[in-house]
């Protein structure tokens, strides 16, 4: 089932639940939107298979009539080189890796999980297949992730049960320079990677932490599959908890729900050896904006945050963890039509974020 049906599905939900359960009291005043910039028009992206420096992001268009560049997932270099990727298909996923040289994705042609070397248009077939595609990590399903040294690839396959309800297989590890693959038992849920190897999270239900009902387990392995670091966290601080390279340290966004929303107070970094936390990074966003995600870490000393605008804009910046500072990333997609979702819903892979 492609990934469009689902959105227009999910649309189709949020405002039917908008009508049923929204005030029926006093109105809020109307609010108008302040006009966009006007924006350079950008040429249409072309074929291409090979770029002359890393790339930037790439992001799934969703046009009316699905012909090419909207059938595939479209590439923008630090060069200003943009154009579709011939084999990717807009609806399934795709990742890079952290330099931007590579892409890992479903092909289309016979549903095998495939490397594509970016600098030269060599692509590697791995000995991994999926059945049918997938349904996209917009409902549940796992994206591949390339290791922090590009050697691996984390991939998890997935399919619908009877009640078209997404069901995640158990992970395996790609060694991307003999094809070997390391099949993982059942993990809970993939976190990321550090330079030790992929960490995993497990949520259970404890009493044993007071004012907390969960806590989490996670486990480091090693890209062989042999367990190689465990830590906890109460559920406060475990919940989209990303590790650095390192692996010693989380950070977690701290919220706090209120009348009018949830509210972020900023970024928690968590001592992994301790469990404890050891600081917390107030982003230095523009005026109503906040972070709703850490995506990523940058080295051990920036992250990489989705962000939220106040006309419920949707945006990534950089934030340094020594000061606070935060730098956008230059995100455009100007050929992805309105399907009731904002476009970083739609689908947008980060590459390189640093020249």
């Amino acid at each position: 089932m492609s990934r469009w049906w689902y959105a227009f599905a999910a649309a189709a939900l949020a405002v039917a639940t908008a009508w049923v359960i929204g005030p029926t009291g006093e109105q809020p005043p109307v609010q108008f939107a302040r006009p966009e910039p006007a924006r350079a028009v950008t040429a249409a992206p072309e074929g291409r298979s090979r770029y002359t420096s890393p790339i930037r992001y790439a992001y799934s268009p969703a046009c009316e009539n699905g012909s090419a560049p909207c059938s595939h997932w479209v590439l923008v270099a630090w060069g200003g080189e943009r154009g579709w990727l011939p084999g990717t298909d807009a609806a399934d996923s795709l990742s890079l890796s952290p330099d931007g040289t590579h892409a890992a994705y479903l092909r289309t042609s016979d549903d095998t999980y495939v490397v594509a070397d970016l600098r030269t248009g060599a692509v590697k077939a791995l000995p991994v297949r999926q059945k049918g595609g997938t349904v996209s990590e917009m409902f549940g399903a796992q994206i591949p992730l390339f290791s922090l040294d590009g050697r691996h690839l984390l991939v998890q396959r997935d399919h619908l049960d009877k009640d078209d309800e997404t069901v995640l297989e158990n992970p395996m590890i790609v060694d991307l320079g003999t094809g070997a693959v390391r099949h993982l038992p059942a993990v809970g849920q993939v976190v990321g990677w550090t330079s030790a190897g992929l960490m995993t999270k497990t949520t259970r239900r404890t009493n044993s932490l007071p004012g907390h009902t969960t806590s989490a387990s996670f486990t480091v392995w090693s890209p062989k599959g042999k367990v190689v670091g465990r830590f906890t966290l109460p559920g406060n601080l475990a919940a989209g908890a990303m590790p650095s390279p390192s692996g010693r340290a989380t950070a977690t966004l701290a919220r706090e729900i209120t009348p009018d929303g949830v509210v972020g107070h900023g970024i928690v970094l968590t001592d992994t050896s301790t469990g404890r936390p050891a600081r917390t990074v107030a982003p230095g966003l523009p005026a109503g904006w906040q972070a709703t995600s850490v995506l990523r870490w940058d080295g051990e000393d920036a992250v990489v945050v989705q962000t939220s605008g106040p006309r419920a804009e949707m945006a990534y910046h950089v934030v340094d963890l020594a000061t606070g500072a935060a730098r956008r990333l230059d995100v455009r997609i100007s050929d992805v039509a309105d399907l009731f979702l904002q476009p970083a819903e739609l689908g947008v892979a980060l590459g390189k974020v640093r020249q």
